[in-house]
C-alpha cells in the first residue's frame, strides 16, 4: 500500500477513536445560580404586605382591644352580674382574656385583678394541678389548695383558692404574700375562669365583693 494512503488510514482510524470516547462522556448540566428573595422585596405587582389594605384592615382588626359594653355590669359570653364600684374596666392584655377588671387598693399595696378567660372543657383535676404549681410556701415548700364545689349560675362551679409566693407561669419574679381565687365555672363544652390575683391585703379586702359578685352572676342566654 502507498505511504501517503496508509497515514490517511492512520489519520481516518485515530479520529473515530477520538470521537468515541467523546460519546462516552457524559453532558454537562449547566448550573443556573438560584434566585434569592428577601423578606421585604416586594411581589411583581408592586405591593407589600405592608402596602396591602385588606391585611392591613384583617390585622387591625384582630388585635383590637375588646370593649366594655355596659359600665354598670360585667358581661363575658352568656353571663352578666353588677359591676362593683371599686372595679375598673380596662383592656384585655392578652387574646386569651375576655374581659379584665382592677380592683381598687384598699391600701399602698399593689392593686389586685381580675382576667376572665374562656376554655374547651377538660379534666378539672389538671387546671387545679397548673394552678397549684403557680404558687409554693414561704419557705419553699408545696401547697395546698382549698377547694370548693358549688353551684354558680345554675351551673357546677369549683372554687379555688392559693396563698402564699406566687411564681406565676414560667415567671422570673416572684410575689410574695400574694393570693390567687379562683372561680372555674363548667359546662359540657366549655368552662369560664374568674381569676382574682394579688397582694393578700388586697383580696382580704375584696373577698366580700368577690363573694357578691359571683352570688349575682345570673346566665343570660345565647346573644
Amino acid at each position: 500500500m502507498p505511504r501517503n494512503k496508509s497515514f490517511i488510514l492512520v489519520l481516518i482510524s485515530g479520529n473515530i477513536l477520538l470521537g468515541c470516547d467523546k460519546e462516552g462522556e457524559p453532558t454537562p448540566i449547566p448550573v443556573v445560580p438560584a434566585e434569592i428573595s428577601t423578606p421585604n422585596e416586594p411581589n411583581k405587582t408592586g405591593s407589600s404586605f405592608l402596602n396591602s389594605e385588606r391585611d392591613k384592615i384583617d390585622h387591625d382588626a384582630k388585635f383590637q382591644p375588646k370593649k366594655e359594653i355596659d359600665p354598670h355590669w360585667i358581661i363575658f359570653g352568656n353571663f352578666k352580674s353588677p359591676r362593683p364600684s371599686t372595679w375598673t374596666w380596662t383592656a384585655p392584655t392578652s387574646n386569651m382574656r375576655i374581659a379584665n377588671y382592677v380592683l381598687q387598693s384598699a391600701g399602698e399595696s399593689e392593686s389586685a385583678e381580675l382576667d376572665i378567660t374562656q376554655f374547651v372543657s377538660g379534666d378539672i383535676n389538671i387546671t387545679i394541678d397548673r394552678l397549684k404549681k403557680q404558687f409554693r410556701s414561704d419557705g419553699g415548700l408545696s401547697l395546698r389548695p382549698t377547694i370548693t364545689k358549688t353551684t354558680v349560675a345554675s351551673l357546677p362551679t369549683t372554687l379555688i383558692e392559693l396563698s402564699g409566693e406566687y411564681m406565676g407561669v414560667g415567671a422570673s419574679y416572684h410575689l410574695h404574700n400574694y393570693t390567687m381565687l379562683v372561680a372555674l365555672i363548667q359546662n359540657d363544652k366549655e368552662t369560664i375562669s374568674l381569676r382574682l390575683l394579688g397582694p393578700t391585703q388586697e383580696i382580704n379586702a375584696h373577698k366580700k365583693t368577690w363573694n357578691s359578685f359571683l352570688e349575682d352572676l345570673t346566665l343570660v342566654g345565647e346573644n
